[in-house]
């Protein structure tokens, strides 16, 4: 190397080392030059702007000392092209009003946590500050109550398109304030405490307008006059209104936003979602109703719009499983829609309903039911998604099912199935159609209570044939029964076939054998055991039944003077007038007749007897092995029958309290017990069936023409 040579190395040495000293010496003490363009400073120790590197264009002054910005305020800014400047959560209480003249460049400037700063003093800076370039103004937090009516008188040549006036104490809101920006896109207003908000003067240019998390009661109003057929907003996309006290949504609500795409209503109140209340928005493609309080019911065509193509309703709690919704129609009317998530409701277990209501949804690529209580696949549903990417069913209460083909046959479409987090225990190869299993790029059956036994090895094998297509694999695959293998990996639950030979049909031929088995001798058991209590059943049923048929009752029952007159035996007597009598005449309010105690004194049985008939409007005949054995009881059934024959069926009620011995069947009492059905009387668990049955016999009007057999 010459001497020339190096004398040149040694002088551009030095020049580099001198400009890197500079380039550092414009990064002043308390800020940092995160890259060239942008300088951050920060820290109570600073209470002045310095001087920026020569291509700095954007400026954040944060949490410094800075509580006035006179007039010469920000000149060690005026050499440097800047376009953002941001005062954030500083002291600042007053700025010059022509503070910013030197900032000719300047196209976003935000004012944050600058809770000093009155909005007046401001209102004067913003008057005076070149507007050229302004495009973006950003007032957040600022704990301002309200913005002076002339606040944007000086921008009517200005092209501002962004204004944001979050997190502040507004109550009331007069969108004539807004008027003069001509060429405004995007209005913010969130996180105030708005609770009237007047249209009038809003900016027709508006496309995005968020309103959400404030204190509004009513939706406001959208049209110019009462014909409600001109808007205030003809160029609206985007609208917020989530988070808000919103009581209702009327008819006339949702009017006069012709261009609308977007709506957000998450987190209203209301109680009801009327027909039709979206169909006037012709461009509405995304609907959000999540987290919506106290909504009770759905109107049958509330979500009617042809150009719907997602609908959001998560976290709304809504009883689909009630009748608060028709299934038929409540999708009928949106044919388009492509995403649907009905997370964290309440979903109906009957798989018509569900058919019902997904049926007309033959576009549907993404479907979110997580966290629904659905504990059964339903079948036939989501076969008719031809289209369908995604289908989520996290979080449920699914258990194992053996019928794939129903459920997912024809879903080649499927690109993501989320099965995670529910209750299935083993997984086969009936549990998905192969079709399904070879277009499927990911399934999730991840964080479920898995039985590693010899029903899994079909699914364990496949989790480490194909590992890629089971999301959450291996570590999110575990066991949970037997207890010897809990918390065990499926990865590790190896089974050989040795172990778990394949199923022999003649296994399934003798448990069916053996079922059947068990259940005939059960059946003739309950049988044996209960029969009293069935034919009790069946004569109630048989009363119930021949009371809906409509016959014409007589009217005989309040023409007599007794509900009916009782047939037993004296070895009876205690049963009829301890039990019998106290059952019927002080519960049932039944006035019943009874030879000794009603018979008059003097005059012969016989006389009695045909007497005591004739004022008496049924007969009950109370039957033993005593009533059985006596000639007196027979000759009564005699007179009994005449009335039976003359009268129909209905006249007598047989109650038999034992079961009666062959040998004190006589022909007369067998034809009498063959031609009616006795109430067998029977204590503890049929009690109650057997006074339900007397009480509703007794009561039972005649049939008309009188009827000989049930």
């Amino acid at each position: 190397m010459t001497l020339k040579d190096l004398a040149i190395w040694f002088w551009l040495k030095f020049y580099l080392i001198l400009e890197y000293r500079t380039e550092t010496a414009y990064c002043a003490n308390h800020c940092q030059c995160l890259s060239k363009p942008i300088v951050i400073c920060s820290g109570r120790d600073l209470n002045y702007i310095p001087t920026m590197p020569s291509d700095t264009t954007v400026v954040v002054m944060n949490g410094t000392n800075l509580t006035h910005i006179r007039e010469n305020g920000l000149v060690n800014l005026t050499d440097n092209v800047i376009k953002k400047l941001k005062f954030e959560d500083n002291i600042i209480a007053y700025i010059h009003p022509k503070a910013f003249d030197g900032l000719v460049y300047l196209s976003s400037l935000f004012i944050w946590y600058e809770r000093r700063l009155d909005v007046n003093i401001f209102k004067i800076v913003i008057d005076n500050m070149p507007k050229t370039h302004l495009k973006f103004l950003h007032f957040r937090f600022n704990q301002w109550t309200s913005i002076p009516r002339d606040m944007f008188t000086s921008f009517t040549n200005n092209s501002l398109r962004t204004l944001w006036l979050e997190g502040n104490r507004f109550y009331n809101m007069n969108c004539s304030i807004f008027s003069p920006l001509k060429k405004l896109k995007k209005l913010y207003l969130p996180g105030n405490s708005i609770s009237y908000f007047a249209t009038t003067g809003i900016p027709k240019t508006v496309m995005d307008l968020y309103l959400n998390n404030n204190s509004l009661h009513l939706i406001p109003n959208w049209c110019k006059d009462r014909h409600r057929e001109t808007s205030f907003l003809t160029d609206l996309r985007n609208l917020e209104l989530n988070s808000n006290n919103i009581g209702g949504i009327g008819k006339h609500s949702l009017l006069c936003l012709p261009r609308v795409e977007v709506l957000n209503l998450d987190g209203i109140h209301i109680g009801k979602i009327r027909d039709n209340i979206f169909a006037s928005m012709k461009m509405l493609n995304t609907l959000k109703l999540s987290n919506i309080g106290n909504l009770k019911r759905i109107e049958s065509f509330a979500f009617n719009s042809s150009s719907l193509i997602s609908l959001i309703m998560e976290q709304t709690y809504f009883h689909f499983d009630r009748s608060g919704f028709n299934p038929q129609t409540i999708f009928a009317s949106t044919p388009n829609l492509e995403f649907l998530s009905l997370s964290h409701n309440y979903f109906p277990k009957d798989e018509m309903i569900v058919y019902s209501m997904f049926s007309p949804l033959v576009r549907l690529k993404k479907l979110i039911l997580a966290s629904t209580r659905i504990t059964i696949l339903p079948r036939y549903v989501f076969s008719k998604f031809k289209s369908l990417r995604v289908l989520s069913l996290d979080a449920n209460k699914i258990t194992a099912w053996n019928n794939g083909a129903d459920i997912f046959q024809n879903m080649t479409s499927l690109k993501r199935l989320i099965l995670s987090n529910n209750q299935i225990d083993t997984v086969n190869e009936s549990s998905f159609p192969p079709n399904m299993l070879r277009s499927v790029d990911g399934i999730d059956l991840s964080n479920n209570p898995y039985t590693c036994d010899c029903n899994l090895l079909w699914f364990s094998d496949m989790l480490k044939s194909t590992p890629s297509k089971f999301l959450q694999y291996p570590f999110a695959y575990r066991c949970h029964q037997p207890s010897k293998f809990v918390g065990r990996f499926l990865m590790q639950f190896v089974e050989s076939k040795k172990t778990c030979p394949p199923w022999n049909p003649l296994y399934t031929m003798a448990i069916c054998i053996s079922s059947f088995g068990i259940i005939m001798v059960t059946f003739i058991f309950v049988g044996v055991k209960c029969q009293t209590n069935i034919k009790n059943y069946i004569y109630l049923w048989r009363v119930q039944s021949s009371r809906k048929k409509g016959y014409i009752p007589l009217p005989e029952a309040d023409d007599f003077e007794y509900h009916a007159f009782v047939v037993y035996c004296d070895a009876d007597r205690s049963w009829v007038h301890e039990t019998f009598l106290v059952k019927m005449e002080r519960e049932e309010n039944v006035k019943l007749c009874v030879h000794h105690r009603d018979f008059d004194v003097g005059e012969s049985i016989t006389e009695n007897i045909d007497k005591y008939l004739e004022r008496s409007w049924k007969v009950v005949i109370i039957i033993s092995n005593e009533f059985a054995k006596s000639e007196w009881c027979q000759w009564e059934v005699d007179v009994v029958q005449e009335r039976r024959r003359r009268h129909g069926r209905d006249v007598v009620l047989l109650i038999t309290l034992e079961s009666i011995d062959s040998k004190h069947m006589t022909r007369r009492l067998r034809t009498l017990l063959d031609s009616a059905s006795p109430i067998m009387y029977q204590r503890g668990l049929g009690e109650v069936l057997f006074w339900k049955a007397v009480t509703e016999s007794l009561r039972k009007p005649f049939g008309n023409p009188p009827t000989s057999q049930l």
